[in-house]
């Protein structure tokens, strides 16, 4: 029986590029609102606003073509029209002419701007009124969060196609960067401090400059999006902020936030209230500052524009369906979509060119399971679903590298600084004080430093390993130079002893340096790291109705593991024990990761770190799972997060049991065109949904199905009459089953964002090879 490891990659889904926004157009007065920006990866609509303000006119197209951004900057042919007629409309009411600077720019990202084939055009309108000259105008939006990745578009004149762009003195990075004409780049912006940056674009040897033409915000919100009605779980990551719990509020456009929990002075989370479709500003108040996110987050009447998926509320007579490609987000011509039955559903049909479909019915309530389908694409389906509007993704088999040599990649920070030792006794120590003398010949005292992880699934990066040489009183410093992502991050220390026998590793003290902000190819230096942190914390850990391990007759999760973390917010989080130290080959652990001892449901953690001095405002995250042999599938992991009470035992529970195949069975013949799963006891979790993926022997995908939690059963869809590949029946096919669980998530407003990890409380997952019967 050959297993399929389907354990979670750093950003699982990331082949799910977001779907393009809706069009809706808004002329608004006598309501106060900062200026119009462009939606980036926090997804926001593109309102046109004038002064004054009212809702005078609204136009909304669902879910068209991404487009290049062309004459007013969010405008494909379709949006041009919306904002002709609302411009129309204005026109009409005020008797007045709304001038082209009444309308804000819409920037789109590079990877938006490659889905045009259609030729590039001068932006003529906006050219007219400006001098000539080489020059930066303004950008578009003009504010965003300090972690960068912000899409914005940079208007000037004197443009040219080897322009470089950079923020705040940060270089933007070049495949972020796509030049549009001599009066239009769109970039990505790069990480900054907070605060007003200056914008410059590079040509040679001349400089174009708007000073303090961009604004960077000390607090960003993810998810960026949620439903008018509230109650999406969001977390808001800070960078130099001052949360505490008791004395920090949050609001959006105003409003209260509920459940206000914060982990430390850099996150915390909160429920959105209900709220107006549109972007709303988030504030954030503490007992001695204000932070505020303009436009932050997007209050959504319809699905996700951005993330596709599912919304719009129950299903009363109609369903809306619109079909993207995954990989450019344009509409599926003439995909086939059914609601039910394939062979028996009188809603069935074909999108037309944008990929959008309408069904209606008297008795069309919820739940319903629809199907979208087209040649050369995987088929895709949800079942058990109730939503009035669905954006459903298509994914097409990877396309081969090119040949020849790859392209160069993002361009990587450095970091340059000094590691030292101090107590009480002050800094700059020639001793590792820290670090106990070697116990054998083969120990020696070693030092990793690397940046910190960027998630909970992803390694340190950049690491580099400082070895003790002797003691020499002149020395009471040890140089580093580390490669680092552009981001905010930390640089952490490891320090401890190495067993150049055994080539293991026992820490016993660590440092952090915190707040380190690197943008691509730039070089940080100064940064320096005290190893002043003693690993002396031991934590208890129990686990509360974990999946089954040994179950007879299954071949099912064999053992119990646990990985620590020290979450610093939008910093990243730090791998206990084993920051920095290079991962061996299967069949050996993770590093960092623990067993727990056989028929054993508690562990002791040594050497932890306190969460005090420069952590004081940090948490402990684990993850923690029933695992096969090797850490293999099948498998079930819980993901448990802001723990900061160390001082008791730490219970974990609320386990997804394991998933297992029922019919069909591992290596057998289905006996109907479906498949039922079941949870396995005792654990008490309940997932929110399941996805079920399915491939041929050759790896192309063939079908991708997402089911609701409370469904075991999910019917494959029979299309062996349509014009779509018919599911290979009596053949074998890889299926690979997750059950999820997402905090405060009802399946019916899921969406495509919900297949990163990040947003995961607990998964689980399995993979066999199997056959189905024919139609």
């Amino acid at each position: 029986m050959e297993h399929v490891d389907p354990t979670p990659a750093e950003d699982p889904g990331t082949d799910d590029r977001p779907p393009p926004f809706t069009a809706e157009i808004i002329v608004y007065l006598n309501r106060q609102r900062p200026g119009p920006r462009a939606g980036s990866e926090s997804g926001q609509s593109c309102p046109v606003s004038i002064s004054p303000h009212v809702i005078l006119a609204r136009v909304s197209l669902p879910n068209p073509q991404r487009m290049r951004t062309r004459a007013l900057g969010c405008e494909s042919g379709a949006k041009r029209g919306a904002h002709f007629l609302a411009r129309l409309l204005l026109l009409l009411w005020l008797g007045a002419v709304v001038t082209s600077a009444s309308l804000a720019a819409c920037g789109q990202s590079s990877a938006i701007a490659n889905g045009d084939a259609g030729p590039r055009t001068s932006d003529a309108s906006y050219a007219d009124a400006q001098p000539a000259g080489f020059r930066v105008q303004f950008v578009d939006p003009g504010n965003g969060p300090f972690v960068g990745g912000t899409d914005v578009t940079v208007r000037g004149n004197g443009f040219t196609e080897d322009s470089k762009v950079f923020i705040g003195g940060r270089m933007v990075e070049p495949l972020d960067q796509e030049f549009v004409d001599s009066r239009r780049i769109l970039i990505k912006t790069p990480p900054g401090e907070p605060g007003l940056a200056d914008v410059e674009v590079r040509k040679g040897s001349e400089t174009a400059r708007l000073a303090e033409g961009y604004s960077y915000e000390a607090i960003y919100v993810d998810p960026p999006a949620g439903s008018v009605t509230g109650g999406t779980r969001v977390t808001i990551h800070g960078f130099g902020t001052d949360f505490a719990q008791g004395s920090t509020s949050v609001r959006f456009d105003g409003i209260e936030a509920t459940d206000v929990n914060v982990v430390g002075s850099l996150v915390m989370t909160a429920i959105t209230p209900p709220n107006a479709s549109g972007a709303a500003d988030v504030e954030v108040s503490t007992t001695g500052n204000y932070f505020e996110a303009r436009r932050a987050f997007s209050y959504l009447a319809t699905a996700d524009p951005f993330a596709g998926g599912m919304g719009g509320g129950a299903i009363s007579g109609d369903v809306n369906v619109v079909v993207l490609d995954a990989n450019t987000s344009n509409g599926v011509d003439g995909a086939f979509v059914s609601i039910g039955d394939p062979q028996s559903s009188p809603l069935q049909g074909y999108a037309d060119g944008l990929g959008q479909i309408s069904f209606s019915a008297a008795d069309l309530v919820g739940p319903i399971t629809t199907t979208a389908a087209a040649p050369g694409y995987e088929t895709a389906a949800f079942v058990s679903y109730d939503a009035r509007d669905i954006t459903i993704m298509l994914r097409q088999p990877p396309p081969p590298p090119p040949p020849g040599t790859l392209p160069p990649g993002p361009q990587s920070g450095h970091i340059l600084g000094n590691i030292v030792f101090g107590d009480a006794t002050g800094l700059g120590s020639p001793v590792w004080n820290l670090v106990p003398e070697p116990r054998t010949p083969s120990e020696v005292k070693r030092i990793y430093v690397a940046t910190s992880a960027r998630t909970l699934f992803s390694g340190s990066f950049g690491g580099v390993i400082i070895d003790y040489e002797g003691y020499d009183p002149d020395k009471t410093a040890w140089e580093f130079n580390i490669l680092s992502r552009p981001s905010a991050t930390a640089v952490v220390a490891m320090a401890g002893l190495y067993d150049t026998d055994s080539d293991s590793f026992e820490p016993f003290a660590m440092g952090v340096a915190r707040g380190v902000l690197v943008g691509p190819g730039e070089t940080v230096v100064g940064v320096d790291i005290v190893v002043n942190i003693p690993l002396d914390t031991a934590l208890l850990v129990d686990l509360d109705n974990p999946p089954n391990r040994n179950t007879p007759g299954w071949a099912g999760p064999i053992e119990y593991t646990i990985r620590p973390f020290i979450d610093l917010g939008g910093e990243g989080v730090i791998i206990m024990n084993a920051h920095g130290l290079p991962a061996q080959p299967p069949p050996a652990l993770r590093p960092g990761t623990f067993r727990f001892a056989d028929d054993e449901q508690s562990i002791l953690l040594p050497s932890m770190a306190p969460l005090t001095g420069n952590l004081a405002d940090a948490s402990y995250s684990f993850i923690v799972g029933a695992y096969s042999e090797a850490g293999n599938s099948p498998f079930s992991v819980r993901i448990a997060s802001a723990i900061t009470n160390v001082s008791l035992p730490i219970t974990i529970g609320d386990f997804l049991g394991t998933p297992r195949p029922i019919d069909p069975a591992p290596d057998s013949l289905a006996s109907a065109l479906s498949v039922l799963i079941e949870n396995e006891a005792p654990a008490t979790g309940l997932p929110t949904f399941h996805m079920h993926e399915f491939s041929d022997e050759e790896g192309t995908q063939l079908l991708r199905m997402f089911s609701r939690g409370s469904a075991l059963l999910s019917p494959i869809p029979d299309l062996s009459d349509k014009n779509v590949p018919l599911f290979p029946t009596d053949k074998d096919v890889s299926w690979t089953f997750y059950s999820i669980q997402i905090p405060e998530l009802s399946f019916d407003d899921f969406n495509y964002r919900h297949l990163r990890a990040s947003y995961w409380s607990a998964y689980a997952a399995d993979s066999y090879w199997v056959r189905f019967p024919s139609p």
